[in-house]
């Protein structure tokens, strides 16, 4: 199989720039590709929430119940200012498009770390929930949690490099199907809730006694508001819509959130109806709160492992979010000069692949730091979260005093109605800046400290990347003209192994653009016992190449013998390069490195990389006035328009291009002014 074929395979063919437009989502295909982050937070958000309520015993369930309902009035709260943020910010970008307009530079500085960490956290915590349920339906599989993590993260990265329409379709059937399945769980919990008495699905613990009630009360809000994260995806992926972009992506967050009270406030209600308990996933008999409520639903027949495989498969796609939304964040990041330039540039499938790769990169090294344990990266995720949370709102608020300003001399109404979405992300800020300082205290030393001590350093990095193109951008700039001065011929080297075809064109090429070449030998690079060859070389060297050269009447190239006695590929290249730049200081050095191309994978091991490291070491070391070149030499002779056309299909062939070019050149030269 080519190797162009092998990547259509597993990547899909190479998309147009034109089809763009065609790659874009609407709410049918948005629903399931935004959404599944917050989809599947209510797996693990509330979850975590009831296992600290239960710490108080029964009294838990009051407890846990009272949680969820502020939580979801938090959540009401952050759709009235992520649906005003998305209308008043329509770029992508999100959280960090709002506090850099908002805050300043400052502000949408710590918003790019925080979200960046809140991504890989986002896809990190996804799966390691769904293969959590896993392994809770089938125990067998608890050893091999973290390989599941990995292979799962790389299935994701591989789908994710399709694009995001590839994916949207892909993942729609397993999230429908989630939503209706759990749909009937719930409506078959709250008949039976309002019906009757549930008997109880496992008797709630005894109280510890070991923490005070508004302690535990506070400590379950602070971790059940991650139930609610995902919503924060669509500000980060707007783009990624179809026309009208901003309207459609608010009527996903519509739906998104919708879906996310209905589901929240139901746990709510049900959980302590039907006795319900929350267990550590590191448990023996570890079942999760969703299929608890499954099976005191709707029993362990058909429908409940329908609900649990749908369950596991939008846990463990709910990191899809986090690919959807932080490689398009990157590349804003990056157009204004905070990340490396490379994660603005689209791949083969439209997609910011370096954004995916990096995403995936980082989320490995979490899991594999967490040994792909739910439990322990929840708090760190919920700081992150509640944080990104904090800055919408806080920058939200900045807007809208800004807005009350501009209205203050107009109607009645509308300065009501700046005043009221201002008190909404006041009040909205007042209970995330809770939950996050809870947080952060409550979990410092479990993991939390590490959160705060990656921000800065994510910002400190970023700072580093601007000035760094601030500084190459300095130095790149100069209007003066074109400096036509000293344009004498380089000094040509050619680095020679021994005679050969490669070594004859390369002495060629260097021949047709300068008289000085000088061929380089480079002895003993295979070790000791190299002066036969050395002896042979010249003896040819005088014979095939300095002869025919005397005959056409053209200097000969001079053989120069370097010897490497540590088998260094280009130490005393440069050595003679520097050599020869004292000696010439008005001209330059152009050194030539021969080398076979590989055209097949199994090339590569037969075949040293000398010409590589030479050339790597010249570039690195050689200096301004030194220039670097390579001349390739195929075994088989390659066609460019074959691999024009594979390369680009749909198109006409790079030849045939080329001859369109050549021929509407030829006519310009002969038109009239």
């Amino acid at each position: 199989m080519r190797p162009s074929s092998l990547s259509s395979l597993l990547f899909g063919r190479p998309l147009a720039n034109e089809e763009h437009a065609g790659r874009k989502i609407g709410i049918g295909t948005g629903v399931p590709t935004v959404g599944l982050g917050a989809f599947g937070s209510p797996a693990y958000g509330p979850e975590s929430a009831l296992l600290v309520a239960l710490s108080l015993g029964a009294a838990g369930f009051a407890v846990f119940a009272a949680v969820q309902g502020a939580v979801v009035l938090v959540l009401l709260l952050l759709w009235s200012t992520f649906s005003r943020a998305v209308r008043a910010f329509p770029g992508n970008g999100g959280a960090y498009t709002i506090a850099r307009d908002t805050l300043g530079p400052t502000g949408g500085l710590l918003a790019a770390a925080v979200l960046m960490l809140d991504y890989v956290l986002n896809v990190a915590v996804g799966i390691s929930a769904g293969i959590a349920a896993l392994a809770s339906a089938v125990p067998a599989l608890a050893p091999h949690r973290l390989t599941l993590c990995l292979a799962v993260l790389a299935l994701l990265t591989l789908v994710n490099l399709r694009g995001a329409l590839d994916a949207g379709r892909l993942f729609a059937v397993p999230v429908y199907g989630f939503l209706a399945s759990f749909a009937v769980v719930i409506g078959a919990g709250l008949v039976i809730a309002f019906g009757g008495a549930p008997a109880a699905a496992a008797a709630p613990p005894a109280a510890s006694g070991e923490a005070s009630v508004w302690t535990t009360v506070l400590l379950a809000y602070a971790v059940a508001c991650t139930g609610m994260t995902g919503v924060e995806a669509i500000g980060n992926s707007i783009d990624t819509f179809r026309d009208p972009a901003v309207r459609t992506a608010r009527r996903a967050l519509a739906v998104i959130v919708v879906v996310l009270v209905i589901f929240l406030a139901a746990l709510a209600v049900l959980v302590p109806a039907l006795g319900i308990v929350a267990m550590p996933q590191t448990a023996e008999t570890y079942r999760s709160v969703l299929a608890q409520l499954a099976a005191a639903t709707v029993g362990e027949g058909s429908l409940y492992y329908v609900c649990l495989g749908t369950l596991l498969l939008v846990l463990i796609l709910s990191a899809h979010t986090s690919f959807v939304g932080l490689p398009g964040f990157f590349r804003l990041v990056a157009a204004d000069g905070w990340l490396p330039r490379p994660f603005a540039v689209l791949g083969r499938r439209l997609v910011l692949t370096v954004g995916v790769l990096f995403l995936a990169a980082a989320a490995g090294l979490l899991l594999l730091a967490f040994d792909g344990v739910t439990d322990r990266l929840v708090p760190l995720f919920a700081v992150a979260a509640l944080a990104v949370f904090l800055l919408v709102q806080i920058a939200m608020a900045v807007h809208g005093r800004r807005v009350r300003r501009r209205v203050a001399s107009e109607r009645r109404a509308a300065r009501r109605a700046a005043a009221a979405t201002l008190a909404i992300d006041i009040g909205g800020a007042v209970a995330t800046g809770l939950a996050l300082v809870i947080t952060i205290v409550a979990w410092f030393l479990a993991g939390v400290w590490i959160v705060l001590l990656v921000v800065p350093a994510l910002m400190g990095l970023l700072v580093a990347v601007r000035r760094y193109y601030a500084a190459l951008d300095r130095a790149l700039s100069d209007p003066a003209p074109l400096d036509l001065t000293n344009l004498a011929p380089p000094i040509v080297l050619v680095a020679t192994e021994d005679r050969s075809r490669l070594a004859d064109k390369a002495l060629a090429v260097a021949l047709s653009i300068s008289p000085d070449v000088v061929a380089v030998h480079l002895a003993a690079l295979e070790g000791p016992g190299s002066e036969d060859k050395e002896r042979a070389l010249r003896e040819a060297w005088a014979r095939d190449v300095e002869a025919p050269a005397h005959a056409a009447g053209r200097s000969p190239p001079r053989l120069v013998t370097l010897h490497t006695p540590y088998r260094h590929v280009y130490a005393p290249l440069l050595a003679l390069v520097g050599e020869l730049l004292a000696t010439h200081p008005d001209r330059t050095v152009a050194v030539l490195t021969p080398e076979m191309v590989k055209q097949h994978w199994w090339q590569y091991p037969l075949h040293t990389l000398r010409a590589r490291r030479m050339r790597a070491g010249l570039l690195a070391h050689g200096g301004s006035r030194v220039v670097v070149m390579s001349v390739p030499w195929y075994l088989d002779e390659p066609d460019p328009a074959a691999a024009a056309r594979e390369t680009l299909p749909g198109s006409r062939g790079a030849a045939e291009a080329a001859s369109e070019t050549a021929r509407v050149g030829a006519d310009r030269a002969v038109s009239p002014v």
